[in-house]
């Protein structure tokens, strides 16, 4: 087992409840700050906790986006300074704050726990979420510290006690279809089946189980962005999930469907708090006409592989001749639009789920809009609950939304076969309708000779990637090269 390198923690409404200071804090008021520093208070497991890492012996720090006159007086005031290292806003000043990594990286400098060490990261903001992807650090969720829902997804959610007894565990600290994907079988030791739990928006939500809705056993690294098609290549989660893209035979690896099935036996007793209750119905989201019925002949295997008195049936929900792919439409309210436009529920099923407790499962989710659109079909049916489950939910750490100069849909990075360079490719690809084969390079800086754009290039000659100007093949234009490391 791999032990855990360092521990970094946030410092506001991460180890102290600081929503009552935040004024102080913003207008440098340390007059205000003392008079009021007694409103905020400390989360009741927080000072075992780090008096348990000090007693291992792990590298500690702190890392905040407050400065460090108000950092130290609220350690001071809650007996909690006992970190090896404190990075501050002073340290790294504006353009360093989170989401940059610029202070998680100092931080594990000054410790010195190497270039690549099984460090985690405990905040409860998208942007600690996002700074720990950068550095290449595990982002954790703490379940001790209230909060708003969020839309970014951490690496797991842990109560004081997991942290503490898996120290010598990195990979305990992890998403179950994660840790399946990792191992390539679901049968492995395990304390618990890590998930996520979120709203019908898509939103953590740790605390608030009335609030909860879906759960997500993993992550989907998307390729839309240049950060997460790097994660995506090294996350086989991300991989096995992608496979099904433009593959008609794709079948559902079977050690997720072992997965899944003990989540049908297990989630009654988590969502219901009794153990002799079971969903009176499971089913999917549907494939598209005329696409593979993937998750179809998965609910096939499930219910010949779960222990349960549920009944499956694979064919509640249909979609609509033509129905658009959700993933070329961007936003939620675009998706929402299209889903009631194309998705209903069949005929044959019309009055006849009343009263029932419907678990619903997908692969993975974005926004969650399909399956808000599905709970809306399933209440004016007058379901007594229903639930959502699935796979993975999408770390998407958005940039600029990249647009097919051809068809108008959204672009996305994908990976070339071969030689590996990334690339954008247009969502319509997969689309029978109107496919779109269009793609363009991604650009690694402006050519210093013509002003046009670098991109990775690869020699088949010498087996080498460097940089080129997009024009080296074309003699009328710019021949500008260079040797990767320098950029």
């Amino acid at each position: 087992m791999k032990k855990i390198d360092a521990i970094l923690f946030d410092l506001d409404d991460t180890l102290v409840n600081t929503s009552k200071l935040q004024q102080y804090r913003e207008q440098g008021d340390r007059d205000g700050l003392n008079e009021n520093i007694h409103k905020s208070f400390l989360f009741k497991p927080v000072t075992n906790m780090l008096h348990k890492i000090k007693e291992k012996g792990i590298p500690l720090a702190l890392v905040t986006n407050s400065p460090r006159w108000y950092t130290d007086a609220v350690l001071k005031h809650h007996n909690i300074d006992l970190f090896d290292v404190k990075i501050c806003y002073d340290d790294v000043l504006a353009d360093g704050k989170k989401p940059s990594a610029k202070g998680i990286l100092l931080a594990l400098r000054e410790l010195k726990v190497g270039d690549k060490p099984n460090a985690i990261y405990i905040g409860d903001q998208d942007t600690d979420y996002i700074a720990s992807y950068i550095a290449g650090i595990k982002p954790i969720a703490p379940s001790w510290a209230k909060r708003d829902p969020i839309s970014q997804i951490p690496a797991a959610i842990a109560c004081t006690n997991q942290i503490i007894d898996n120290f010598d565990n990195y990979d305990e600290l992890s998403l179950i279809a994660d840790r399946t994907a990792l191992m390539r079988k679901f049968d492995f030791p395990k304390k618990q089946l890590n998930f996520i739990p979120l709203n019908n928006k898509g939103e953590l939500v740790p605390l608030n189980k009335e609030d909860i809705k879906l759960i997500s056993f993993g992550r989907y690294f998307s390729q839309s962005t240049t950060l997460t098609a790097k994660l995506h290549e090294r996350h086989p989660l991300s991989k096995d999930i992608y496979a099904k893209e433009g593959n008609e035979k794709y079948i559902v690896p079977n050690f997720y469907v072992e997965l899944l099935s003990k989540a049908v036996e297990k989630l009654p007793t988590y969502i219901f708090g009794d153990t002799a209750i079971d969903f009176d119905i499971v089913t999917i989201i549907p494939s598209k006409k005329g696409k593979n019925p993937r998750l179809e002949n998965m609910l096939n295997r499930i219910s010949k592989m779960a222990d349960t008195k549920s009944q499956f049936i694979n064919d509640i929900f249909e979609f609509a001749q033509g129905a658009k792919g959700l993933k070329t439409l961007g936003g939620q309210q675009n998706r929402m639009q299209e889903l009631q436009k194309s998705m209903s529920i069949k005929p044959k099923y019309i009055d006849k789920l009343a009263g029932k407790k419907i678990l619903i499962i997908d692969d993975v989710i974005t926004t969650g809009s399909t399956f808000n659109h599905a709970f809306n079909l399933l209440e004016k049916e007058q379901v007594s609950f229903s639930f959502g489950a699935c796979l993975a939910k999408t770390v998407s750490m958005r940039e600029e939304d990249k647009i097919c100069s051809k068809c108008g849909r959204l672009m996305k990075i994908k990976s070339r076969k071969g030689d590996g360079i990334h690339f954008y490719g247009c969502t319509g690809f997969y689309e029978t309708v109107d496919k779109c084969t269009h793609t363009e390079s991604i650009k690694v800086k402006d050519c210093p000779l013509c002003g046009d754009i670098i991109v990775t290039k690869y020699s088949r000659n010498n087996e080498q990637y460097f940089l080129g100007c997009e024009g080296y093949k074309l003699p009328q234009r710019c021949q500008y090269t260079e040797k990767l490391e320098q950029a």
